[in-house]
């Protein structure tokens, strides 16, 4: 090759290096957000098919909200159905587990299907779980009953010494924090043990039954003044109790989420979430 040309090669060398260079730089400048993923379990089919879609819209309206804003890292939701049954709420805390993404998971909104997924084995998955339903007590170090224990409706709704119960035959005043389908038998049968019930009270199962009776149920205190306007044009209806205790959760997660190493939170950032109380509901 004749030599004339041999600056004209470097020359052409160099602007090819800087325009890949310049081409990097400009990748690293637009690169991708990292996204990581908040789990949810609730019943989308069956009886408390409702139910399950008044926590959802809630979950997904707190996590557009996020993705719209500047805060990282940006979210996807995974929702797996649990059916309202016990026995498969408890097998889909490992099944989100296998997704690396999955940083926090919001377990069932419901008493039962809440205790069943609460005696999974989450603890060897390490990943925080936020509860949507009451449950006995928690079972492990990364779960919290952020819809409270029974304990706490006993302290609220004290009527005549009533306990938390999930289970029949009722053996003396009851708190119903069970299955609602059980809950509208129970009432069918007017069992005078029934004095009062948890958020199951309010499911579309046993709406006409328990019309005039006393129930409680978390209330997040610090909502977005315009949260009822936002849930109700993403939902087209009004929230639900389920729906704004849905709503605080995620935003619980996701404060855990970004204040983390990695966007890993672990058991010391669950505990910095203190559940809203329970309230007797008008």
């Amino acid at each position: 090759m004749s030599s004339t040309f041999r600056p004209i090669n470097r020359l052409i060398f160099g602007l090819l290096l800087a325009a890949m260079a310049g081409l990097l730089a400009g990748c690293q400048d637009v690169r991708s957000p990292q996204v990581v993923k908040i789990g949810l379990v609730a019943p989308f089919e069956g009886p408390s098919r409702a139910l399950g879609y008044e926590v959802l819209h809630g979950v997904r309206l707190q996590i557009r909200q996020w993705n719209e804003s500047t805060a990282q890292p940006k979210i996807e939701l995974v929702a797996l159905n649990d059916d309202g049954n016990p026995a498969l709420a408890a097998h889909l805390p490992a099944q989100l587990a296998r997704d690396d993404a999955v940083r926090v998971i919001l377990g069932p909104p419901q008493g039962h299907t809440a205790m069943a997924f609460n005696a999974a084995d989450l603890a060897q998955t390490g990943i925080p779980a936020l509860l949507l339903g009451p449950v006995k007590a928690s079972v492990a170090p990364n779960i919290l009953a952020y819809a409270g224990t029974g304990h706490d409706y006993e302290v609220v709704l004290a009527h005549g010494g009533a306990t938390a119960v999930w289970d029949v035959p009722l053996t003396g005043p009851g708190i119903w924090l069970g299955n609602p389908l059980t809950l509208a038998a129970l009432l069918q049968e007017k069992n005078a043990y029934l004095l009062a019930a948890g958020p199951v009270a309010r499911e579309a199962a046993v709406q006409q039954e328990a019309s005039d009776l006393p129930w409680a149920a978390p209330q997040p205190q610090h909502l977005p003044a315009d949260f009822v306007a936002s849930y109700q044009a993403a939902a087209g209806q009004a929230p639900s109790p389920a729906a704004a205790l849905a709503y605080a959760a995620a935003g619980e997660a996701l404060r855990i989420i970004a204040a983390a190493p990695d966007y890993r939170p672990g058991v010391a950032d669950l505990n910095s979430i203190i559940p809203p109380p329970i309230r007797i509901q008008p």
